[in-house]
């Protein structure tokens, strides 16, 4: 099918066509023939890359061209922004009324309302921002015309899938009809899933790349398709073997390793092969790469055990990553430039970087909850191909798995010609089942509990279960949520607490928000003598369960936290009502918030790397939690009347952000002006704005790190801050 044969306005099809477009891939005319652009719901469960991204686009424009707001979710930021950029397109589209379509992207800030962007006619966000959004004005969802669920697999993950499968049930709950359009890679019981979504299903193993698996075995790689390809047997290990084979037949390699350690050693063993697949003019780039990377502020072992990959046409790419490195690896596998890519899985469900060839290292995993190695889902080794073959550029894609064992067989039968395992509700979880009845009764107050069952069985909880068992989980949550005092009920109906309405708007778990409650039930005690007020926020900050990721205390941190560890932790106890500190929640977690003390006391990401091991990617996600929660934290605290603490929590929740002390807090308010720079200002005498108000612009410019570009920037701001309290 013709993209001109659509039923769309010319203007439609004329972008489309200066995109690229002239044909539709099969599942996307599928979609078209089973209503897509009349409005229907849709499931569309094909292998990545195979047009599903380009079927949302076509509904958003049909959408905003018809004065409807149109919603894409995606699970990750890094989604939203790749996303954004394919979007963006639609802004030179021309509406009725002669203007062009709005669009932007929002993925942070919780607890702030942003209405500035719903007249926007197109959102890109993350279930959890547009989530958030819903809770502070739930009548919003009303003016929503379109909504696309990207990655709905996600359905089946325990920390991310429930703010999904509410936000469907939302939409699904509504007395206006809102078109639904889920996108998924990677769904086997897609049945069930469109029978709860009331939608058309696309479901076609259909890819543009074809796509050839194989395993590697006594050093030979074997296929499906009866290709056989020897390898060397080096000293680096089989993936290595099977990479260089693959390289000589041209592309590049992805090896998805089990661990990070298991990542950067790959792809320092790789750095031994790649150059012999590097350009003289892909070699120069790389060695400009490699500069940036030496150069950067966030410049750590880790930096330069990464730098020295990069050089070599090799790179390991992973959560502990600083983002400014992450994206330098991201652009040059893009560009061309690194030949073999070691990351963890977690890429597989992030940023699109496919490669010719993907290297599973591995079938195994170990278990951290249960001390113990498993066979990976078939699901996840699905993931993974998808990654295989680059669209535009590559005809056929391999995926090679490293097998521990001869058993050819059952690897072929359980991986190449098995089915994803089918996707089951995480709301089951009453942690999380709780947080969300608090959230419906604050986005719908004096709602009664049946009205309350009515909702949940829409959920895809009520889909798979019976409905008494529903109604005897609400039940019980509710029973939790009166005791700890989110929630009452007047008259059979239920209304949130102001405790209830913060822990949801300020978008913590409802355990967290015990969890304060209870340490301010302790601070009022007086029992917190040894430790003062910004420790005792701190602390209470990272034994919330909401704070990721956590780094328990090593022997060697042991002497660092001597007054902690002796002042009487032990002493407390944890009750069904709210946990509060006891001494082994704090050995769970002990490294990050030493390694907090440091990052505010302005010690660098590398003297926080040698002495904790925590590396900067880990670091930066500490930060952003801690901030967060901090932040809720001042909020509740001024709630219940601990006034001295909400001071304390603000001015700390400043602290955290920028890694400073509190004498640079002033220079910090500035643009462009970080805890490096803010120190060079106060180490040279410029220590409030009115000092930098009265200095030479030349002054400023010629200190290190500055510049005429940045001291001007920063003249301009005080100067139109003159007068300001």
């Amino acid at each position: 099918m013709h993209v001109q044969e659509l039923p769309l306005q010319e203007q439609i099809k004329s972008l489309l066509k200066d995109l690229g477009y002239q044909t539709l891939y099969p599942p996307q005319e599928d979609a078209i023939r089973k209503g897509v652009l009349e409005g229907k719901n849709i499931l569309i469960t094909t292998p990545t890359a195979s047009g599903k991204t380009l079927i949302a686009m076509i509904c958003a424009a049909k959408a905003i061209l018809e004065g409807k707001r149109v919603i894409y979710l995606t699970p990750l930021r890094a989604l939203a922004s790749e996303k954004y950029e394919e979007f963006k397109s639609l802004a030179n589209l021309v509406k009725p009324d002669g203007t062009r379509p709005t669009i932007a992207i929002s993925t942070g800030d919780f607890d702030q309302r942003s209405d500035f962007l719903k007249n926007k006619d197109l959102l890109i966000l993350t279930n959890e921002k547009f989530d958030s959004m819903l809770r502070l004005d739930p009548g919003w969802i009303e003016k929503i015309g379109l909504v696309v669920f990207d990655e709905i697999h996600l359905l089946n993950e325990g920390d991310r899938g429930p703010v999904v499968e509410m936000l469907v049930s939302r939409f699904l709950s509504l007395s206006t009809k809102v078109q639904i359009i889920a996108l998924s890679a990677t769904v086997s019981n897609f049945n069930d899933i469109s029978s709860w979504l009331k939608a058309e299903v696309v479901n076609s193993k259909w890819r543009p790349v074809k796509l050839i698996e194989g395993c590697y075995s006594s050093g030979q790689i074997v296929f499906c398709d009866g290709q056989k390809i020897p390898t060397s047997q080096s000293s680096y290990g089989p993936a290595i073997d099977c990479a260089f084979s693959m390289l000589k037949k041209g592309g590049q390699v992805l090896i998805f390793a089990e661990n990070r350690r298991n990542a950067v050693s790959l792809a320092e063993k790789a750095a031994v092969i790649a150059p012999n697949f590097l350009s003289l003019d892909e070699s120069r780039s790389l060695q400009l790469i490699y500069e940036k990377i030496v150069a950067s502020d966030e410049f750590t072992e880790v930096g330069k055990r990464l730098a020295n990959c990069v050089i070599k046409g090799s790179a390991f790419h992973h959560a502990g990553l600083p983002p400014s490195h992450r994206r330098l690896v991201e652009e040059s596998f893009k560009e061309g430039l690194i030949k073999v890519l070691c990351a963890t899985p977690t890429l597989a469900a992030g940023v699109n970087l496919p490669a010719r060839t993907v290297i599973i290292n591995s079938l195994s995993r170990f278990n951290s909850r249960w001390g113990q190695s498993e066979e990976i889902s078939v699901l996840d080794y699905k993931q993974f191909c998808g990654r295989a073959g680059r669209p535009k550029y590559d005809d056929i894609g391999f995926v090679i798995s490293i097998l521990r064992s001869n058993d050819l067989d059952t690897f072929f039968e359980r991986y190449v010609k098995g089915s994803p395992e089918p996707l089951y509700s995480k709301l089951i979880d009453n942690q999380i089942l709780r947080d969300h009845i608090l959230a419906t009764i604050v986005s719908f107050p004096a709602i009664a509990e049946k009205e309350l069952n009515n909702f949940f069985s829409n959920t895809f909880l009520g889909y798979q279960r019976r409905p008494q068992f529903v109604y005897s989980k609400v039940k019980s949550n509710l029973a939790y949520l009166k005791i700890n005092g989110l929630i009452e009920e007047e008259g059979g109906r239920f209304i949130a607490t102001e405790f209830g309405k913060n822990v949801s708007f300020l978008y913590i778990s409802t355990s967290t928000g015990i969890h304060y409650k209870t340490m301010f039930d302790y601070y009022r005690s007086k029992k917190v003598k040894p430790l003062d007020d910004e420790d005792f926020i701190l602390l209470s900050v990272v034994l919330a369960d909401d704070f990721q990721p956590q780094f328990p205390l090593r022997r060697v941190d042991v002497e660092a936290c001597n007054e902690i560890t002796s002042y009487q932790i032990s002493s407390l106890s944890s009750s069904e009502s709210g946990r509060v500190v006891i001494q082994s929640k704090f050995d769970d977690v002990g490294r990050s918030f030493l390694a907090l003390k440091d990052w505010i006391d302005e010690k660098s990401e590398n003297e926080i790397y040698e002495k904790f091991s925590i590396e900067p990617g880990d670091l930066y996600r500490q930060v952003e939690a801690a901030e967060w929660l901090t932040h809720a934290f001042s909020k509740i605290a001024l709630l219940f009347g601990e006034r001295s603490l909400h001071i304390v929590a603000s001015s700390l929740e400043e602290r955290i952000r920028y890694g400073v002390k509190k004498e640079l807090l002033e220079l910090t308010q500035l643009e462009g002006v970080g805890r490096v720079r803010a120190r060079l200002l106060f180490s040279n005498r410029l220590r409030t704005l009115d000092d930098i108000r009265k200095a030479k612009e030349s002054d400023i410019a010629n200190l290190p790190k500055f510049g005429p570009l940045i001291a001007k920037k920063i003249k301009e701001q005080v100067r139109s801050s003159r007068g300001r309290p």
